[in-house]
């Protein structure tokens, strides 16, 4: 990194002096490595509040009170098995007592299973736009320590529920504070330090977010109470919110970009401090921006350019497949035939080595490559899922049709965070966050869907499969025009934007 940014002959501009501030303040010190743990720590607990309610509306074990129970317990699973039956003729076992059990989430109910996650992601839609867009025009710092604290006050509410309205109401605003804290905390993190280390932070945080998926389902088949699952998560959200108030500054970036210079030094120089370096020079100066977009509104900033309206619409796209296939497929778990909570686990863990690998691809081949790489995967998982009786072959304790199923959501898990990666990557800093905040709503259309995939179950098994797997074949065709991002700055600016994706002669002609 140091010998990319030092060597080449770029013209001064604020995106090539800050990085030449950050080699002398340090741009992988103590600083970053604490704003990295914090970082993982919110992957985890978003990943744990994503899959949360699955994991505490797994039906417990039916034990049959009669003869006609046990008859028929041979040939239903649960979910159809105590809707056949009379309330004296059966009970759940006292292993688990979770949302299912206390809001009676099952037969003529069983919709609400699936809405509960709905509503989460109906909150998530809400806020990304929103937020991120407070996040460019108030500031990174101001704006992560107030969702931090809102994500806080929701997770206890939840913790004090005793109606699942009340239990809806507070998932929706855990949904609307996490979408601000993907795209803000990321943009921030990506801000302090360069850009190849910022995209693997976003992957490490992938695999954080994919481990939460499975400590919901440790902490919901650990814990005999509900409750006692969130408590955990009301503590890291607490230590993680104090860190954050008394360690991290406005971003240099978004300071040099409304063109208060002098506070952009100030940041610097608090990051030198912690890094144990020596603070800038007294004479170190940073460039002007311009006026123009300092004032611009983001939405009309990417507007203003044909070629990042283009890019946006093509890119929104890859990430409403992508949500496609790793939320329908994590949904998915139940009808798979094998337990729920292994199914589950697994798939959390499968997620992490599958994020991490981006790591090697992406620095290797380049953020384009490896994502077209991870779409075939995907796809080709998909398609042995429509093998004729997959289901029925076994592989150890699982079916193969588990295992592709698994496979093709790690690699769903890969593009996402590549997706988060590549995306910014292509914008200029004042639209950053509201450029990524836009693909994410496009996303969380599909995931707002996703918890209803067993309505499509209902007409065919393999429906899921053929529609996430035409979507992927469009998202390769569309990405084909996205320029590589690999070793190149990140754009502070439209024409510099318009550099990464024309070159400097059509820049000039504009």
């Amino acid at each position: 990194f140091q010998h990319y940014y030092i060597t080449n002959n770029l013209r001064m501009t604020s995106t090539s002096t800050i990085p030449e501030a950050l080699e002398r303040v340090g741009y992988f010190g103590r600083f970053q490595i604490i704003f990295l743990f914090i970082h993982i720590g919110i992957g985890i607990i978003n990943g744990s509040i994503t899959f949360q309610f699955q994991a505490l509306s797994i039906m417990p074990k039916v034990i049959c009170l009669s003869q006609n129970c046990q008859a028929l317990q041979g040939k239903e699973n649960g979910d159809t098995l105590i809707c056949k039956l009379k309330p004296e003729e059966w009970k759940f076992d006292n292993t688990h007592h979770n949302w299912l059990t206390e809001f009676e989430l099952y037969c003529d109910n069983m919709y609400l299973k699936g809405m509960g996650t709905t509503v989460y992601f109906v909150g998530f839609m809400a806020g990304v736009s929103i937020l991120s867009s407070l996040c460019d025009k108030y500031g990174r710092q101001k704006t992560n320590i107030s969702l931090l604290l809102g994500f806080l006050l929701a997770i206890m509410g939840l913790y004090r529920s005793t109606s699942l309205i009340t239990v809806y109401v507070f998932r929706f605003a855990l949904g609307f504070f996490h979408s601000g804290l993907s795209v803000c905390a990321f943009t921030a993190f990506c801000e302090f330090t360069l850009p190849d280390i910022g995209a693997l932070a976003n992957i490490v945080n992938g695999a954080a977010f994919a481990l939460g998926s499975s400590v919901s389902s440790l902490l919901a088949y650990s814990n005999r109470h509900w409750q006692d699952s969130i408590l955990p998560l009301i503590f890291s959200q607490t230590i993680i919110l104090l860190f954050y108030v008394v360690l991290c500054p406005e971003t240099p970036f978004w300071l040099l970009a409304k063109n208060r210079t002098s506070e952009a030094i100030r940041s610097l120089n608090f990051v030198a401090k912690i890094n144990g370096n020596p603070p800038l020079p007294i004479d170190f100066k940073l460039p002007k921006c311009n006026e123009e977009e300092a004032s611009g509104n983001p939405f009309r900033i990417i507007i203003s350019s044909q070629t990042l309206t283009k890019s946006i619409l093509k890119l929104s796209f890859a990430w409403f497949t992508v949500s496609t296939c790793y939320y329908a497929l994590q949904f998915n778990a139940g009808s798979l035939g094998d337990d729920e909570y292994s199914v589950m686990i697994w798939m959390g863990l499968i997620d992490i080595p599958a994020r991490l690998s981006i790591i090697f691809f992406a620095y290797k081949y380049g953020r384009k490559c490896s994502t077209r790489w991870y779409f075939t995967v995907c796809a080709v998982s998909l398609g042995l899922c429509l093998v004729p009786n997959v289901s029925e072959i076994y592989w150890g304790k699982m079916t193969l049709k588990s295992i592709f199923v698994m496979i093709g959501h790690g690699a769903g898990g890969g593009i996402f965070c590549l997706l988060y990666t590549y995306t910014s990557e292509v914008l200029p800093t004042l639209a950053r966050s509201t450029g990524v905040s836009m693909c994410s709503t496009v996303a969380r259309i599909a995931s707002i869907l996703s918890p209803f995939v067993i309505i499509l179950n209902q007409i065919s098994g393999s429906l899921i499969y053929f529609i996430s797997f035409a979507c992927i074949l469009t998202s390769m065709s569309l990405m084909k025009s996205i320029p590589e991002t690999l070793n190149k700055q990140l754009p502070n600016s439209v024409a510099e934007c318009e550099v990464l994706f024309h070159g400097k002669q059509k820049v000039e002609s504009v």
